[in-house]
């Protein structure tokens, strides 16, 4: 009994030992939904080729009075619904849900408690602003609040227990964990709860309030607590999870939109002892930064890279996502992510639902995204989980810079993600830095990522604290860097390139300070590459000289022309081609003409490209993606 209950993640989704099943779900919000049609809906996610069903089980909902134990009745009933028609379940139980709830689903009496809300550098209570209405934001590090997660998850144990394994084989920790968007450096958590844990983690007395360059080591101390705040919260849910009887359950976390410098994947992922994806709503403008936090997802999320939110709709209160009527970007959307490297999605939503606009399928079952089941039966037919992107080039995400960056951030407390949002300039929330490194590190980080996508080499991007072994796998590692790096960095590359164990370039400047801007003992080794200084400004000189790292890349389906439309390309365990995505960044129609060695066909649309003259021509609608088999 126990074999058969125990779940873990491993290379290709969620798997019980026996069986592994890829993370193909789709959301349904069984408490939205009336009963009566749960059969229906689940039916059509499964004929649309789901594996699983993704819903949150909302605290809010099922215990909005403290005097009245959680009423669950409605999930053990869609627990039995699901496990009848095929599905396998992915439960998302909180705390926070958002799912466009009030107060993001958590009640109003637990959010009432002065002892549970977050403190601002003031000493007052954090509050959010989002519709529907306003809410204090809860302190992870409360106590009380802890105590009432204790609680809460309990009560959804003992109905989900005997579920456990057949058919929930997966549980979300927690939602989007990042202070509840509010991300400036000093802007919360000041609980003293929180304060406790600063002292543990630093050593230091009372953090800082505003950024004081005499007193820059503590405040960088504190944004680095800021992400170890969050890993260790929900390494605790985690722990408090088991206690309701989950132990031995898959587990996840789901990090919100935004830049993948804004958070710590690994640091999470660490704590959390399951793998952390990436949410992702996204106008197609802004693909090309989709395809990096994919790619950042992809090189750091272990043991499988999953997009655990894919819109599909949005919601009615933000301007949506594209302003002119486009059929075809939430599939392109999707698509976007596989060429990057993800593995499994939750499409969000797959069931219709109130407080949003759009879904795959409505609440009578009629399928609303025809394009859904042929790629769900495509992804079959190539055996997706086990294609992988040979990339042999890794950019690692430099955070030295980016620290002093969100310290001495002059829109504090005002969250970065708004900077981001407002698209300030190529260095996003860095622009409004004081220090004006930051600005510079994000810049260069963009256009080393941007030259090697010109030079049609893949790549991945590796977060810093990844160990000297994993880095060696690698043919080539490029930290751009200014005058500081991190100093655990800056040892392991040195003892990459003096052990030649792979080729390490560094630059535009040879660092001398480390992450608290003190000297670096180390003098440069002989065997770094330098980038040049003026490849900032020369894209296509820099394309040319990072070219040459990746070694001899086959020619075969690399676009001959034109330069804004390249290829990712997935192969099986033998080293063939299986599935081959073509993705175009033109702002117009355009032909993309690849080398080639047989026909392709369009796995969506069916449309076959034949082969002349070791060339194939295919039809790119602007900023497309298609994906060719």
């Amino acid at each position: 009994m126990e074999a058969r209950r125990r779940t873990w993640f491993d290379e290709r989704g969620v798997t019980d030992g026996r069986r592994s099943l890829p993370f193909y779900a789709g959301a349904l919000h069984y408490w939205r939904v009336p009963r009566a049609r749960w059969p229906l809906c689940l039916r059509a996610m499964h004929e649309a080729g789901f594996a699983l069903v993704e819903t949150y089980v909302p605290w809010r909902v099922h215990q909005p009075e403290r005097a009245a134990p959680p009423k669950l009745d409605d999930l053990a009933a869609f627990l039995d619904a699901a496990k009848a028609s095929g599905l396998a379940v992915v439960l998302r139980p909180g705390p926070h849900v958002n799912a466009e709830l009030t107060s993001f689903g958590i009640p109003d009496w637990v959010l009432a408690d002065p002892t549970c809300q977050a403190r601002t550098s003031r000493d007052t209570p954090a509050w959010l602003p989002v519709p529907p209405r306003a809410f204090p934001i809860p302190s992870y590090a409360s106590t009380t609040f802890r105590d009432h997660v204790r609680a809460w998850y309990a009560a959804v144990g003992e109905v989900v227990v005997p579920y456990l394994g057949d058919p929930v084989v997966a549980v979300g920790v927690d939602n989007e964990a990042q202070m509840f968007f509010r991300t400036g450096a000093y802007d919360l958590d000041y609980h003293p709860d929180a304060l406790t844990w600063w002292r543990e983690f630093s050593g230091l007395g009372d953090p800082p309030r505003a950024w004081d360059p005499a007193d820059a080591k503590r405040c960088l101390e504190w944004v680095t607590f800021k992400d170890a705040y969050i890993a260790r919260a929900l390494g605790d849910f985690a722990k408090l999870l088991d206690d309701a009887g989950f132990a031995g359950i898959a587990r996840f976390h789901n990090l919100p939109p935004g830049h993948h410098g804004l958070y710590d994947l690994r640091r999470i992922q660490n704590a959390l002892g399951g793998p952390v994806g990436i949410d992702a709503y996204t106008p197609r403008d802004l693909f090309p930064d989709l395809r990096r936090r994919a790619l950042a997802c992809a090189g750091n999320a272990a043991p499988v890279p999953i997009a655990f939110e894919v819109g599909v709709g949005f919601f009615p209160w933000f301007p949506p996502l594209d302003h002119t009527d486009d059929p075809t970007r939430e599939r392109d959307h999707l698509l976007t992510l596989l060429a990057s490297g993800i593995r499994g999605f939750n499409i969000f939503m797959a069931i219709e639902r109130d407080r949003y606009y759009g879904a795959a399928i409505d609440q009578h079952g009629k399928l609303e995204a025809k394009w859904l089941p042929p790629l769900l039966a495509a992804l079959a037919e190539v055996d997706w989980p086990s294609l992988r992107r040979a990339t042999p080039i890794a950019v690692v995400d430099m955070r030295a810079d980016a620290r002093f960056g969100a310290a001495s951030s002059v829109l504090d407390p005002m969250t970065p993600v708004l900077a981001d949002v407002l698209g300030l300039g190529p260095a996003g929330s860095a622009e409004l830095s004081r220090d004006p490194a930051a600005i510079t590190a994000r810049r260069w980080q963009t256009a080393v990522c941007r030259a090697l996508e010109l030079a049609q080499v893949p790549y991945t991007i590796v977060d810093e604290s990844a160990p000297e072994d994993e880095l060696a796998r690698y043919r080539a590692i490029i930290a751009p860097t200014g005058d500081r790096i991190d100093r655990a960095l800056w040892t392991r590359l040195r003892a990459l390139a003096e052990h030649k164990r792979a080729v390490v370039v560094i630059g535009p400047t040879s660092p001398t300070r480390d992450e608290y801007d003190q000297p670096l003992p180390e003098p440069l080794p002989r065997r770094m590459g330098k980038l040049k200084p003026a490849s900032l400004d020369d894209l296509a000189g820099l394309a040319e000289d990072l070219a040459g790292l990746a070694g001899e890349l086959s020619d075969t389906w690399q676009v001959e022309r034109p330069d804004d439309i390249r290829t990712s390309v997935f192969t099986d365990a033998a080293g063939a081609a299986r599935a081959i995505f073509v993705i175009s960044s033109a702002e117009r129609a355009a032909t993309a003409v690849l080398l080639a060695d047989r026909a392709l066909r369009d796995v969506l649309s069916n449309e076959r490209f034949e082969l002349r003259d070791g060339r194939i021509s295919v039809p790119m609608p602007p900023g497309a993606v298609r994906l060719l088999a």
